[in-house]
C-alpha cells in the first residue's frame, strides 16, 4: 500500500487511497482513482496541472461554510465537478464563530455540545450525529470513482480519515492496513503544515490545541471508532441486530438488514451496516468494488 504523499504544490496530505491488498490477498485497491487530501485553497498552476494529469474529475469538499468561505478551493481552470458536502452540516464552523451562549443554546436544541473540540469528542459527534453525511460522501465517491475523485477537509485527517477508513473497509481491506493508512497522516502533517495552520487556519477548521487537533492521527482513535461500529452494527446484516444489540424487530436492525440485502450486495460488515442504516445507496458497496478492485499482483 502506498502511504507516500503526492507532491501536489500547496498541499501537505494529498494521497492516493489505492494500493492496499484486501484481506483475502486476491485483490488490491486500484491506484489512480480515489484520492484524499487536506485543503485545496493554495493550489498553484503547477498543482492544478498535476491534478489534471492524475485524471481527477470531481472534488468533494467536506468542510463547513466557515472553512470554505475563508479558504475556498482554488480550482480555476480545472474541468471538475466541485461538490460541497459538509460532513458537520455547518454546525462546527458556521459562517461566523458562535459565542459560548450560542453554543450552549445549540447544544440544548440539538443534543450536540460543540464547545468541546477535543479529537475524541469530534469523532464521537461525527459517528453519532452525522452518519447520514458520511454515507452521502461515500455514495458520492462511488458516483465519481470511474473518472477520478478527491475528497478532502481542512487537514485531510479527521473527516477525510474516517471516510477513507470506511471506503477501505467496504473494499475488504483489513484493519491493520486501514489503521496504517489513517495514522500516516501524523507524519505528513508535520512542521510545515502546523506553521501554515497556526498562521492562517486558526478559525478555518482547526481550533483549540493546534498541535493536537491539527496534526494528530492517533491509531487508537480510529480503533475506537471501528470497535464501536463493530459493537453496534456488526451483526446487523447477518441477523438484523442494530444499535446496542437491538433485535430483528428493531427499526435500526430491520433497516440495516433490508438495505444490506437489497440487490444481494451486503457483505455483513459492520461499517457497511452502519452506512446502510444511515442512508447509503445499497448499490454503493458493489459499485465501489467493481470500480476500485483489481487482481493483486503476485508478491
Amino acid at each position: 500500500m502506498s502511504l507516500e504523499r503526492l507532491e501536489i504544490e500547496g498541499t501537505f496530505n494529498f494521497r492516493d487511497l489505492g494500493g492496499a491488498r484486501t484481506q483475502s490477498g486476491d485483490n488490491a485497491v486500484r491506484l489512480g482513482k480515489v484520492f484524499r487530501a487536506d485543503g485545496l485553497a493554495r493550489l498553484t498552476d503547477r498543482s492544478r496541472a498535476d491534478m489534471r494529469e492524475l485524471g481527477i474529475g470531481a472534488v468533494v469538499d467536506m468542510r463547513d461554510i466557515g472553512e470554505r468561505s475563508k479558504l475556498p478551493d482554488t480550482l480555476d481552470g480545472l474541468e471538475v465537478a466541485h461538490i460541497e458536502l459538509p460532513v458537520f452540516e455547518d454546525h462546527f464552523f458556521p459562517s461566523r464563530p458562535m459565542s459560548v451562549e450560542e453554543m450552549r443554546a445549540a447544544a440544548e436544541a440539538t443534543g450536540m455540545d460543540l464547545s468541546d473540540r477535543s479529537l475524541e469528542r469530534i469523532y464521537d459527534l461525527m459517528i453519532t450525529h452525522f452518519g447520514h453525511r458520511l454515507a452521502a460522501v461515500v455514495d458520492t465517491v462511488a458516483d465519481h470513482c470511474g473518472t477520478g475523485v478527491v475528497f478532502h477537509c481542512s487537514a485531510g485527517k479527521d473527516r477525510t480519515g474516517v471516510v477513507g477508513a470506511f471506503l477501505l473497509d467496504l473494499l475488504g481491506v483489513g484493519r491493520e492496513a486501514i489503521i496504517d493508512e489513517y495514522a500516516i497522516t501524523s507524519t505528513h502533517l508535520s512542521g510545515g503544515f502546523l506553521d501554515s495552520i497556526t498562521k492562517n487556519f486558526a478559525d478555518a477548521g482547526i481550533s483549540g490545541n493546534l498541535a493536537a487537533t491539527a496534526t494528530a492521527a492517533p491509531p487508537e482513535l480510529m480503533h475506537e471508532v471501528l470497535d464501536r461500529i463493530e459493537t453496534d452494527y456488526g451483526a446487523a446484516s447477518a441477523n438484523g441486530i442494530g444499535v446496542g444489540g437491538a433485535g430483528k424487530g428493531s427499526d435500526t436492525g430491520r433497516i440495516a438488514a433490508n438495505r444490506a440485502g437489497a440487490g444481494g450486495i451486503g457483505t455483513g460488515g459492520a461499517v457497511e451496516a452502519y452506512l446502510l442504516t444511515h442512508g447509503m445507496d445499497p448499490s454503493t458497496p458493489q459499485r465501489l468494488r467493481e470500480c476500485l478492485l483489481e487482481p493483486a499482483a503476485e508478491a
